[in-house]
Protein backbone atom coordinates (compact mmCIF):
# COMPACT_ATOMS: atom_id res chain seq x y z
CA UNK A 1 0.00 0.00 0.00
CA UNK A 2 1.24 3.57 -0.65
CA UNK A 3 2.54 5.66 2.40
CA UNK A 4 0.08 7.24 4.56
CA UNK A 5 1.41 10.70 4.19
CA UNK A 6 1.16 10.46 0.05
CA UNK A 7 0.83 14.22 0.23
CA UNK A 8 1.77 17.07 2.52
CA UNK A 9 -0.77 16.49 5.74
CA UNK A 10 -1.33 20.29 5.74
CA UNK A 11 -2.93 19.80 2.04
CA UNK A 12 -4.90 17.25 2.98
CA UNK A 13 -6.98 18.91 6.08
CA UNK A 14 -7.22 21.77 3.14
CA UNK A 15 -8.63 19.75 0.74
CA UNK A 16 -10.71 17.64 3.38
CA UNK A 17 -12.24 21.10 4.50
CA UNK A 18 -12.70 22.37 1.12
CA UNK A 19 -14.37 19.30 0.16
CA UNK A 20 -17.19 19.82 2.77
CA UNK A 21 -17.59 23.37 1.99
CA UNK A 22 -18.11 22.16 -1.97
CA UNK A 23 -20.55 19.44 -0.47
CA UNK A 24 -22.46 22.01 1.15
CA UNK A 25 -22.45 24.38 -1.42
CA UNK A 26 -23.62 21.58 -3.51
CA UNK A 27 -26.69 20.33 -1.09
CA UNK A 28 -27.91 24.27 -1.15
CA UNK A 29 -27.61 24.62 -5.26
CA UNK A 30 -29.21 21.21 -6.04
CA UNK A 31 -31.51 21.23 -3.50
CA UNK A 32 -35.38 20.74 -5.51
CA UNK A 33 -37.33 21.24 -2.58
CA UNK A 34 -40.22 18.50 -2.29
CA UNK A 35 -41.26 15.07 -3.71
CA UNK A 36 -44.05 14.97 -1.61
CA UNK A 37 -44.95 11.78 -1.65
CA UNK A 38 -42.17 10.81 0.89
CA UNK A 39 -40.47 13.47 2.08
CA UNK A 40 -43.65 15.73 2.70
CA UNK A 41 -45.21 12.27 4.86
CA UNK A 42 -41.85 12.64 6.69
CA UNK A 43 -41.89 15.77 7.44
CA UNK A 44 -45.34 16.33 8.68
CA UNK A 45 -44.87 13.34 10.78
CA UNK A 46 -42.18 15.49 12.43
CA UNK A 47 -44.27 18.97 12.24
CA UNK A 48 -46.87 16.88 14.64
CA UNK A 49 -44.41 16.01 17.13
CA UNK A 50 -43.18 19.62 17.29
CA UNK A 51 -47.40 20.10 17.66
CA UNK A 52 -47.89 17.35 20.33
CA UNK A 53 -50.11 15.67 18.40
CA UNK A 54 -47.84 12.72 16.74
CA UNK A 55 -49.49 9.16 17.05
CA UNK A 56 -47.80 5.90 15.67
CA UNK A 57 -50.76 3.94 13.56
CA UNK A 58 -50.59 1.47 11.52
CA UNK A 59 -49.25 3.42 8.62
CA UNK A 60 -45.95 1.62 8.96
CA UNK A 61 -44.25 5.45 8.06
CA UNK A 62 -44.91 6.13 11.78
CA UNK A 63 -42.70 4.00 12.93
CA UNK A 64 -39.82 5.18 11.68
CA UNK A 65 -39.45 7.86 14.45
CA UNK A 66 -35.61 7.59 13.88
CA UNK A 67 -35.96 10.03 11.13
CA UNK A 68 -38.53 12.68 12.36
CA UNK A 69 -37.38 13.36 16.06
CA UNK A 70 -34.15 14.56 14.77
CA UNK A 71 -35.76 16.56 11.71
CA UNK A 72 -38.58 17.43 14.20
CA UNK A 73 -35.80 19.15 17.22
CA UNK A 74 -34.29 21.07 13.78
CA UNK A 75 -37.43 22.64 12.31
CA UNK A 76 -37.80 23.68 16.27
CA UNK A 77 -35.05 25.45 15.85
CA UNK A 78 -34.81 26.69 12.05
CA UNK A 79 -38.82 26.60 10.66
CA UNK A 80 -39.81 25.02 7.88
CA UNK A 81 -38.30 24.87 4.46
CA UNK A 82 -37.12 23.00 1.91
CA UNK A 83 -33.39 23.70 3.25
CA UNK A 84 -34.27 22.99 7.12
CA UNK A 85 -36.27 20.07 6.41
CA UNK A 86 -32.73 18.14 5.09
CA UNK A 87 -30.35 19.43 7.66
CA UNK A 88 -30.51 16.01 9.10
CA UNK A 89 -29.76 14.07 5.51
CA UNK A 90 -26.82 16.39 5.16
CA UNK A 91 -25.12 16.08 8.51
CA UNK A 92 -24.92 12.70 7.92
CA UNK A 93 -23.43 13.24 4.84
CA UNK A 94 -21.08 15.01 6.22
CA UNK A 95 -20.28 12.57 8.74
CA UNK A 96 -19.84 9.72 6.79
CA UNK A 97 -17.26 12.42 3.99
CA UNK A 98 -15.17 13.17 7.08
CA UNK A 99 -15.35 9.36 8.26
CA UNK A 100 -13.56 8.81 4.59
CA UNK A 101 -10.93 11.01 5.05
CA UNK A 102 -10.62 9.79 8.58
CA UNK A 103 -9.91 6.78 7.36
CA UNK A 104 -7.48 7.85 4.92
CA UNK A 105 -5.84 9.69 7.56
CA UNK A 106 -5.25 6.75 9.07
CA UNK A 107 -4.02 4.56 6.12
CA UNK A 108 -3.51 6.22 2.75
CA UNK A 109 -3.96 10.08 1.74
CA UNK A 110 -5.63 8.99 -1.24
CA UNK A 111 -8.06 6.54 -0.35
CA UNK A 112 -9.37 9.56 2.01
CA UNK A 113 -9.15 11.94 -1.07
CA UNK A 114 -10.62 9.23 -4.21
CA UNK A 115 -13.36 8.21 -1.58
CA UNK A 116 -14.29 11.79 -0.52
CA UNK A 117 -14.53 12.80 -4.23
CA UNK A 118 -16.76 10.07 -5.28
CA UNK A 119 -19.19 10.18 -2.06
CA UNK A 120 -19.99 13.96 -3.32
CA UNK A 121 -20.08 13.08 -6.91
CA UNK A 122 -22.32 10.43 -6.28
CA UNK A 123 -26.04 10.82 -7.74
CA UNK A 124 -27.90 8.75 -5.17
CA UNK A 125 -25.86 10.81 -2.48
CA UNK A 126 -26.91 14.61 -4.06
CA UNK A 127 -30.58 13.15 -4.65
CA UNK A 128 -31.03 11.76 -0.92
CA UNK A 129 -29.46 14.59 0.88
CA UNK A 130 -31.70 17.04 -0.71
CA UNK A 131 -34.62 15.38 -0.25
CA UNK A 132 -35.68 14.11 3.30
CA UNK A 133 -35.37 10.00 2.68
CA UNK A 134 -33.83 7.52 4.88
CA UNK A 135 -31.92 6.52 2.83
CA UNK A 136 -28.50 8.52 3.81
CA UNK A 137 -29.11 8.32 7.93
CA UNK A 138 -29.80 4.23 7.02
CA UNK A 139 -25.99 4.13 5.03
CA UNK A 140 -24.42 6.60 8.15
CA UNK A 141 -25.83 4.27 10.27
CA UNK A 142 -24.68 0.99 8.52
CA UNK A 143 -21.09 2.64 7.78
CA UNK A 144 -20.20 3.56 11.27
CA UNK A 145 -21.24 -0.48 12.09
CA UNK A 146 -18.65 -2.20 9.63
CA UNK A 147 -16.17 0.67 10.73
CA UNK A 148 -16.78 -0.05 14.27
CA UNK A 149 -16.06 -3.91 12.99
CA UNK A 150 -12.94 -3.03 10.57
CA UNK A 151 -11.26 -1.07 14.20
CA UNK A 152 -11.74 -4.29 15.90
CA UNK A 153 -10.78 -6.59 13.45
CA UNK A 154 -7.39 -4.37 12.95
CA UNK A 155 -6.96 -4.55 16.76
CA UNK A 156 -7.14 -0.62 17.16
CA UNK A 157 -9.36 0.75 19.95
CA UNK A 158 -11.71 -0.78 23.03
CA UNK A 159 -13.81 -3.47 21.67
CA UNK A 160 -16.27 -2.85 24.37
CA UNK A 161 -16.69 1.07 23.32
CA UNK A 162 -16.58 -0.36 19.18
CA UNK A 163 -19.26 -2.80 20.31
CA UNK A 164 -21.57 -0.11 21.85
CA UNK A 165 -21.36 2.17 19.02
CA UNK A 166 -22.29 -0.66 16.67
CA UNK A 167 -25.17 -1.56 18.31
CA UNK A 168 -26.59 1.94 18.55
CA UNK A 169 -25.69 2.45 15.24
CA UNK A 170 -27.22 -0.44 13.68
CA UNK A 171 -30.76 0.07 16.37
CA UNK A 172 -30.73 3.71 15.10
CA UNK A 173 -30.75 2.70 11.61
CA UNK A 174 -33.40 0.05 12.56
CA UNK A 175 -35.80 2.94 14.23
CA UNK A 176 -35.66 4.78 10.59
CA UNK A 177 -36.18 1.79 8.91
CA UNK A 178 -36.41 -2.04 8.95
CA UNK A 179 -34.94 -2.70 5.41
CA UNK A 180 -32.00 -2.93 7.58
CA UNK A 181 -32.89 -6.65 8.36
CA UNK A 182 -31.43 -7.47 4.96
CA UNK A 183 -28.18 -7.18 6.75
CA UNK A 184 -28.82 -10.35 8.86
CA UNK A 185 -26.61 -12.40 6.26
CA UNK A 186 -23.65 -10.32 6.33
CA UNK A 187 -23.34 -9.86 10.28
CA UNK A 188 -24.04 -13.58 10.34
CA UNK A 189 -21.37 -14.05 8.41
CA UNK A 190 -18.76 -11.63 10.30
CA UNK A 191 -19.89 -13.59 13.79
CA UNK A 192 -19.91 -16.56 12.51
CA UNK A 193 -15.95 -16.24 10.33
CA UNK A 194 -15.01 -14.73 13.82
CA UNK A 195 -16.26 -17.87 15.89
CA UNK A 196 -13.89 -20.51 13.39
CA UNK A 197 -10.76 -17.74 13.45
CA UNK A 198 -11.75 -17.78 17.42
CA UNK A 199 -11.26 -13.97 17.24
CA UNK A 200 -13.52 -10.70 18.90
CA UNK A 201 -15.67 -12.93 20.54
CA UNK A 202 -15.94 -10.35 23.32
CA UNK A 203 -16.77 -8.00 20.70
CA UNK A 204 -19.55 -10.07 19.64
CA UNK A 205 -20.92 -10.97 23.44
CA UNK A 206 -21.47 -7.50 23.81
CA UNK A 207 -22.59 -6.41 20.26
CA UNK A 208 -25.24 -8.75 20.51
CA UNK A 209 -26.32 -8.92 23.70
CA UNK A 210 -27.09 -5.25 23.35
CA UNK A 211 -29.03 -5.67 19.65
CA UNK A 212 -30.82 -8.65 21.39
CA UNK A 213 -31.58 -6.14 24.09
CA UNK A 214 -32.84 -3.35 21.80
CA UNK A 215 -34.71 -5.36 19.79
CA UNK A 216 -36.68 -6.73 22.61
CA UNK A 217 -37.03 -3.37 24.24
CA UNK A 218 -38.75 -1.98 21.15
CA UNK A 219 -40.77 -5.28 20.97
CA UNK A 220 -42.14 -5.21 24.61
CA UNK A 221 -43.00 -1.21 23.80
CA UNK A 222 -45.20 -2.19 20.80
CA UNK A 223 -46.63 -4.57 23.19
CA UNK A 224 -47.30 -2.55 25.73
CA UNK A 225 -48.86 -0.07 23.72
CA UNK A 226 -50.35 -1.75 21.03
CA UNK A 227 -50.91 -5.30 22.43
CA UNK A 228 -48.22 -6.74 19.72
CA UNK A 229 -44.98 -7.45 19.95
CA UNK A 230 -44.26 -7.44 16.07
CA UNK A 231 -46.84 -4.58 15.23
CA UNK A 232 -44.88 -2.95 13.58
CA UNK A 233 -44.00 -6.10 11.38
CA UNK A 234 -46.97 -6.59 10.85
CA UNK A 235 -48.35 -3.31 9.59
CA UNK A 236 -45.80 -3.44 6.99
CA UNK A 237 -46.89 -6.85 5.58
CA UNK A 238 -50.41 -5.24 5.42
CA UNK A 239 -49.53 -1.94 3.83
CA UNK A 240 -47.78 -3.34 1.02
CA UNK A 241 -48.86 -1.44 -1.87
CA UNK A 242 -49.12 -3.69 -5.51
CA UNK A 243 -47.67 -1.11 -8.24
CA UNK A 244 -45.71 -1.09 -11.26
CA UNK A 245 -42.07 -1.55 -9.52
CA UNK A 246 -43.68 -4.37 -7.20
CA UNK A 247 -42.88 -7.89 -7.68
CA UNK A 248 -44.86 -9.81 -5.23
CA UNK A 249 -48.19 -9.14 -6.83
CA UNK A 250 -46.46 -10.56 -10.09
CA UNK A 251 -46.44 -13.66 -11.60
CA UNK A 252 -43.68 -15.94 -11.73
CA UNK A 253 -41.59 -15.16 -15.02
CA UNK A 254 -41.36 -11.59 -13.45
CA UNK A 255 -40.56 -12.53 -10.22
CA UNK A 256 -37.41 -14.58 -12.32
CA UNK A 257 -37.00 -11.75 -14.39
CA UNK A 258 -36.16 -9.61 -10.72
CA UNK A 259 -33.91 -12.58 -9.52
CA UNK A 260 -32.13 -12.33 -12.72
CA UNK A 261 -31.64 -9.85 -14.60
CA UNK A 262 -33.62 -6.82 -13.70
CA UNK A 263 -30.97 -5.86 -11.47
CA UNK A 264 -28.34 -5.89 -13.44
CA UNK A 265 -30.61 -2.61 -15.77
CA UNK A 266 -31.22 -1.22 -12.43
CA UNK A 267 -27.39 -0.91 -11.72
CA UNK A 268 -27.17 1.64 -15.01
CA UNK A 269 -29.98 4.02 -14.16
CA UNK A 270 -29.59 6.75 -11.55
CA UNK A 271 -25.57 6.99 -11.28
CA UNK A 272 -25.02 3.64 -9.43
CA UNK A 273 -23.03 2.42 -11.76
CA UNK A 274 -20.15 4.37 -10.94
CA UNK A 275 -19.70 3.41 -7.52
CA UNK A 276 -19.88 -0.08 -8.84
CA UNK A 277 -17.94 0.05 -11.14
CA UNK A 278 -15.54 1.45 -9.04
CA UNK A 279 -15.58 -1.15 -6.91
CA UNK A 280 -16.23 -4.03 -9.17
CA UNK A 281 -12.31 -5.19 -9.89
CA UNK A 282 -12.01 -5.32 -5.81
CA UNK A 283 -15.64 -7.71 -5.74
CA UNK A 284 -14.24 -9.87 -9.15
CA UNK A 285 -11.10 -10.58 -7.39
CA UNK A 286 -11.92 -12.18 -4.00
CA UNK A 287 -10.31 -15.42 -3.23
CA UNK A 288 -11.40 -18.03 -1.15
CA UNK A 289 -8.76 -16.75 1.41
CA UNK A 290 -9.82 -13.41 1.45
CA UNK A 291 -13.37 -14.10 2.88
CA UNK A 292 -11.71 -15.22 6.11
CA UNK A 293 -10.71 -11.69 6.80
CA UNK A 294 -7.17 -11.95 7.98
CA UNK A 295 -6.84 -9.08 5.76
CA UNK A 296 -8.63 -6.46 7.42
CA UNK A 297 -9.10 -4.22 4.34
CA UNK A 298 -10.96 -7.33 2.56
CA UNK A 299 -13.63 -6.63 4.89
CA UNK A 300 -15.75 -3.60 2.86
CA UNK A 301 -15.57 -5.84 -0.35
CA UNK A 302 -16.82 -8.81 1.22
CA UNK A 303 -19.48 -6.98 2.66
CA UNK A 304 -20.25 -5.41 -0.48
CA UNK A 305 -21.06 -8.69 -1.84
CA UNK A 306 -23.21 -9.86 0.70
CA UNK A 307 -25.38 -6.57 1.23
CA UNK A 308 -26.37 -6.67 -2.34
CA UNK A 309 -26.79 -10.23 -2.64
CA UNK A 310 -29.27 -9.93 0.49
CA UNK A 311 -30.77 -7.40 -1.52
CA UNK A 312 -31.27 -9.11 -4.18
CA UNK A 313 -32.88 -12.12 -3.13
CA UNK A 314 -34.21 -11.30 0.71
CA UNK A 315 -38.19 -10.59 1.28
CA UNK A 316 -39.23 -7.42 2.51
CA UNK A 317 -42.33 -9.52 3.50
CA UNK A 318 -42.48 -12.06 6.19
CA UNK A 319 -45.55 -12.90 5.38
CA UNK A 320 -44.86 -13.69 1.98
CA UNK A 321 -42.07 -13.57 -0.87
CA UNK A 322 -41.50 -10.00 -1.74
CA UNK A 323 -38.50 -8.53 -3.11
CA UNK A 324 -37.39 -5.66 -2.94
CA UNK A 325 -37.83 -3.10 -6.25
CA UNK A 326 -35.16 -2.54 -8.89
CA UNK A 327 -35.25 0.97 -8.06
CA UNK A 328 -31.57 0.96 -6.50
CA UNK A 329 -32.23 3.83 -4.06
CA UNK A 330 -33.61 0.87 -1.76
CA UNK A 331 -29.55 -0.05 -1.96
CA UNK A 332 -28.26 3.35 -1.17
CA UNK A 333 -26.83 2.62 1.82
CA UNK A 334 -24.21 0.15 0.27
CA UNK A 335 -22.65 3.16 -2.08
CA UNK A 336 -19.98 3.97 1.04
CA UNK A 337 -19.47 0.54 1.16
CA UNK A 338 -18.43 0.16 -2.61
CA UNK A 339 -16.62 3.70 -2.50
CA UNK A 340 -14.12 1.81 0.33
CA UNK A 341 -13.56 -1.40 -1.36
CA UNK A 342 -12.94 0.40 -4.60
CA UNK A 343 -10.44 2.49 -2.79
CA UNK A 344 -8.40 -0.08 -1.13
CA UNK A 345 -8.23 -1.92 -3.73
CA UNK A 346 -7.24 0.78 -6.00
CA UNK A 347 -4.31 2.39 -3.90
CA UNK A 348 -2.96 -0.45 -3.89
CA UNK A 349 -1.96 -0.75 -7.46
CA UNK A 350 0.86 0.18 -9.75
CA UNK A 351 -0.82 1.52 -12.55
CA UNK A 352 -2.86 3.99 -9.94
CA UNK A 353 0.37 4.79 -8.36
CA UNK A 354 1.48 6.16 -12.07
CA UNK A 355 -1.73 7.45 -12.38
CA UNK A 356 -1.75 9.72 -9.45
CA UNK A 357 1.99 10.70 -9.98
CA UNK A 358 1.34 12.29 -13.61
CA UNK A 359 0.81 15.64 -13.99
CA UNK A 360 -2.93 15.52 -15.23
CA UNK A 361 -3.53 13.55 -11.88
CA UNK A 362 -6.67 15.75 -11.30
CA UNK A 363 -8.61 15.16 -13.91
CA UNK A 364 -10.27 11.83 -13.48
CA UNK A 365 -11.07 13.38 -10.08
CA UNK A 366 -12.62 16.78 -11.80
CA UNK A 367 -14.69 15.16 -14.34
CA UNK A 368 -16.58 13.74 -11.31
CA UNK A 369 -17.64 16.68 -10.75
CA UNK A 370 -19.51 17.21 -13.35
CA UNK A 371 -22.33 15.01 -11.56
CA UNK A 372 -22.73 17.61 -8.90
CA UNK A 373 -23.05 20.27 -12.03
CA UNK A 374 -25.57 17.99 -13.87
CA UNK A 375 -27.88 17.94 -10.57
CA UNK A 376 -27.98 22.03 -9.66
CA UNK A 377 -28.58 22.26 -13.74
CA UNK A 378 -31.51 20.37 -13.13
CA UNK A 379 -31.92 21.64 -9.87
CA UNK A 380 -35.47 23.21 -10.45
CA UNK A 381 -36.47 20.48 -13.52
CA UNK A 382 -40.11 20.07 -11.37
CA UNK A 383 -40.36 23.92 -10.79
CA UNK A 384 -41.13 24.08 -7.78
CA UNK A 385 -39.50 27.51 -7.12
CA UNK A 386 -42.26 28.55 -9.19
CA UNK A 387 -44.43 26.43 -7.70
CA UNK A 388 -44.27 27.35 -4.42
CA UNK A 389 -44.10 31.42 -5.02
CA UNK A 390 -47.34 31.04 -7.40
CA UNK A 391 -49.21 29.09 -4.21
CA UNK A 392 -47.97 31.76 -2.02
CA UNK A 393 -49.09 34.96 -4.19
CA UNK A 394 -52.53 33.74 -5.29
CA UNK A 395 -53.74 31.46 -2.35
CA UNK A 396 -51.58 31.23 1.40
CA UNK A 397 -51.65 35.68 1.20
CA UNK A 398 -54.96 35.17 -0.46
CA UNK A 399 -57.50 35.03 2.47
CA UNK A 400 -60.45 34.10 0.46
CA UNK A 401 -61.78 30.34 0.41
CA UNK A 402 -60.65 28.63 -2.48
CA UNK A 403 -60.91 25.70 -4.21
CA UNK A 404 -58.00 24.37 -6.31
CA UNK A 405 -57.97 21.25 -7.90
CA UNK A 406 -54.61 19.74 -8.91
CA UNK A 407 -52.31 17.08 -9.67
CA UNK A 408 -52.13 14.85 -6.29
CA UNK A 409 -48.33 16.16 -5.02
CA UNK A 410 -49.60 19.37 -4.58
CA UNK A 411 -53.12 18.16 -3.42
CA UNK A 412 -51.48 15.82 -1.15
CA UNK A 413 -48.95 18.55 0.19
CA UNK A 414 -50.29 21.77 0.21
CA UNK A 415 -50.07 21.85 3.92
CA UNK A 416 -46.43 22.34 3.59
CA UNK A 417 -46.87 25.69 2.01
CA UNK A 418 -48.86 27.10 5.02
CA UNK A 419 -46.83 26.17 7.41
CA UNK A 420 -49.06 23.42 8.11
CA UNK A 421 -51.05 26.44 9.45
CA UNK A 422 -55.05 25.87 9.26
CA UNK A 423 -56.09 27.25 5.67
CA UNK A 424 -59.50 28.09 4.18
CA UNK A 425 -58.63 26.35 0.99
CA UNK A 426 -59.52 23.57 -0.50
CA UNK A 427 -57.09 21.03 -2.63
CA UNK A 428 -58.84 18.25 -4.66
CA UNK A 429 -56.94 15.66 -6.97
CA UNK A 430 -58.96 15.15 -9.99
CA UNK A 431 -57.92 11.69 -9.76
CA UNK A 432 -60.39 11.38 -7.04
CA UNK A 433 -62.83 14.16 -7.78
CA UNK A 434 -66.53 13.66 -8.35
CA UNK A 435 -66.40 15.82 -11.52
CA UNK A 436 -70.31 16.57 -10.80
CA UNK A 437 -69.15 18.78 -7.93
CA UNK A 438 -67.30 21.00 -9.46
CA UNK A 439 -67.83 24.82 -9.42
CA UNK A 440 -67.45 28.42 -11.28
CA UNK A 441 -64.65 29.84 -9.34
CA UNK A 442 -62.99 26.58 -8.86
CA UNK A 443 -59.20 27.21 -9.61
CA UNK A 444 -57.18 24.36 -11.94
CA UNK A 445 -53.45 24.33 -11.04
CA UNK A 446 -51.37 21.95 -13.93
CA UNK A 447 -47.74 21.17 -12.96
CA UNK A 448 -47.15 19.27 -16.49
CA UNK A 449 -43.53 17.99 -14.90
CA UNK A 450 -45.10 16.33 -11.93
CA UNK A 451 -47.89 14.31 -13.73
CA UNK A 452 -47.87 10.54 -12.35
CA UNK A 453 -48.36 8.31 -15.53
CA UNK A 454 -49.09 4.94 -12.46
CA UNK A 455 -52.00 6.98 -11.22
CA UNK A 456 -53.19 7.99 -15.02
CA UNK A 457 -52.92 12.02 -14.34
CA UNK A 458 -52.79 13.23 -17.76
CA UNK A 459 -55.90 10.82 -18.57
CA UNK A 460 -57.53 12.36 -15.69
CA UNK A 461 -57.37 15.63 -16.55
CA UNK A 462 -58.21 15.35 -20.03
CA UNK A 463 -61.91 14.06 -18.73
CA UNK A 464 -61.63 17.32 -16.39
CA UNK A 465 -61.01 19.70 -19.05
CA UNK A 466 -63.84 17.64 -21.23
CA UNK A 467 -66.51 17.93 -18.63
CA UNK A 468 -65.63 21.49 -17.63
CA UNK A 469 -66.56 22.47 -21.70
CA UNK A 470 -69.84 19.80 -21.47
CA UNK A 471 -71.09 22.15 -18.97
CA UNK A 472 -70.89 25.08 -21.32
CA UNK A 473 -68.11 26.39 -18.87
CA UNK A 474 -64.25 28.07 -20.10
CA UNK A 475 -61.23 28.09 -18.39
CA UNK A 476 -59.75 31.58 -18.32
CA UNK A 477 -56.10 31.87 -17.66
CA UNK A 478 -54.55 33.75 -14.83
CA UNK A 479 -51.07 32.37 -14.90
CA UNK A 480 -48.97 31.01 -17.69
CA UNK A 481 -45.09 29.94 -17.28
CA UNK A 482 -43.79 26.25 -16.66
CA UNK A 483 -46.91 25.89 -14.31
CA UNK A 484 -50.35 27.06 -15.70
CA UNK A 485 -53.37 28.39 -13.42
CA UNK A 486 -56.65 28.65 -15.06
CA UNK A 487 -60.43 29.42 -13.22
CA UNK A 488 -64.01 28.10 -14.69
CA UNK A 489 -66.01 30.78 -15.80
CA UNK A 490 -69.49 30.77 -17.29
Amino acid sequence: MMPKEFIDSGKYRTIQVLSNVFFIAVWYLANDGLAFWDDYTYVSFANQISQGTFEITTNHFTSRVGLFYPVSWLIDVFGINQYTITIFPLFCSLILLNLLFWIGQMHSHWIGIISGVLLIADYHTITFVTHLFPEIPIALGIFVALLCYDFVNRREGDYRLLALIMALSLFGAFLIKTSILILFPLFAYLVINDMRRKNNRGFWRISISLLVFFFLLHGFWYMEAFGDFFYRFNNISDNHEATVKTFFDKDAVEILKRLTYLPFLGFLRGGFFIPLGFALPALLTLKKNDWRLNKPEMLWPVASVLMIASWWFISTNWKYYSPMPVDTRHITFVIPVLIMAGAYYWSDKVVFAKVMGAKLKWLPLAALLAIPAYKIYKADDKNYTELKELITTEFVDNMKAQTIITDGLVAYGSPYFYNFESSNDTYQWWVELDFSKIRVGDYLLVNEASLNDRYEEPGYLSSLRNSITAKGWQLETIYQGNIVLQVIRE
